[in-house]
C-alpha cells in the first residue's frame, strides 16, 4: 500500500514532467483522465467505485494568475456509483485554497457543486497545493492537485 506522501510525490513528479511540454494551462482546468470535462455548472470530476476503493487524484489548473489575485473555479463532483455519497470533510495543504460545498448526500448519477478558490496573495512562481476530499464508505480519499502560476 502506498503512503499518501509517496503518492503525492509521484503525482507531483508526473505533473512536473507534463508541465515541461509546450502546452499552456487553461483557466478552466483539465482532468487527469484524458481531457476537459465540463457540465452546465462547471467542470465535472467523476467519483466511481474504483475511486472510493483505491483513491484517486485529479489536477485542477488555475493557469496564470497575478500576485494578489483570487481566482475561483466552479467544479462538480459526480457520483458514478450506485449508492448515495456523502463528503465527510476535506483537508488542504495551504490556507491559500478554499473549498466550499453544501453538506448533503450526492444521489447516484447526480453531482454536488463545489467552489474552489485560490488566493495568490504573497505567492510567486509555480504553485502546487493539495486538497484531499474524504467520502463516506471510502477506503481512500480523492486528492485534488491545485496548480497555478503566479507572477
Amino acid at each position: 500500500m502506498r503512503s499518501p506522501l509517496r503518492l503525492f510525490a509521484a503525482s507531483a513528479l508526473l505533473l512536473l514532467a507534463a508541465a515541461c511540454g509546450p502546452s499552456a494551462a487553461p483557466k478552466q482546468g483539465t482532468t487527469a483522465h484524458g481531457g476537459p470535462q465540463h457540465g452546465a455548472a462547471g467542470r465535472i470530476i467523476p467519483v466511481d467505485d474504483r475511486t472510493l476503493a483505491a483513491g484517486g487524484s485529479d489536477t485542477v489548473r488555475f493557469g496564470h494568475l497575478h500576485e494578489g489575485e483570487t481566482a475561483v473555479l466552479r467544479l462538480r463532483l459526480r457520483n458514478d456509483t450506485r449508492r448515495p455519497l456523502l463528503v465527510l470533510g476535506h483537508e488542504r495543504s495551504c490556507g491559500c485554497t478554499l473549498l466550499e460545498y453544501e453538506n448533503r448526500p450526492i444521489p447516484p448519477d447526480s453531482a454536488l457543486p463545489l467552489t474552489l478558490r485560490f488566493d495568490a496573495r504573497g505567492t510567486y512562481g509555480w504553485q502546487l497545493k493539495l486538497v484531499t476530499i474524504r467520502f463516506s464508505g471510502a477506503a481512500e480519499p480523492l486528492r485534488l492537485l491545485v496548480e497555478a502560476d503566479v507572477d
